[in-house]
């Protein structure tokens, strides 16, 4: 029927995938298995349990602010590196809470022992 031109484009979009795993896989990665390590401190040692459990928690936060930074302005959609993100502040929160958990639960335990001592026995 006919000849008819067309124009054609092509866009080639790219994205930098080395990038993203060394700052911001790589790192969430690390500060989870960083917050882990105080499940193999004593529970009498508390300024070492809080303090992993802190710093790591300020850490993957600013890893979270630092990663939102860096990607478009889309506000009102939630990404994938988000939801893993959040993964993984919830799993370093989760040790830090575990912590309090445990370190409440020892210090019942040994206030009941006390008073167990303490107490004449009854005939």
């Amino acid at each position: 029927t006919g000849s008819y031109p067309r124009l054609i484009l092509q866009f080639e979009l790219r994205r930098n995938v080395l990038y993203f795993i060394l700052e911001t896989y790589v790192p969430s990665t690390l500060l989870v298995m960083l917050s882990w390590v105080s499940f193999w401190i004593t529970l009498d040692s508390v300024p070492a349990r809080t303090c992993i459990g802190v710093t790591t928690v300020l850490s993957m936060t600013t890893l979270m602010i630092g990663s939102r930074s860096s990607l478009s302005k889309t506000n009102c959609f939630i990404k994938a590196i988000d939801v893993y993100l959040g993964i993984c502040f919830s799993f370093i929160f989760g040790a830090l809470v575990e912590y309090a958990v445990a370190h409440y639960s020892s210090s019942q335990k040994c206030a009941a022992k006390v008073a167990e001592e303490v107490r004449p026995d009854a005939p």
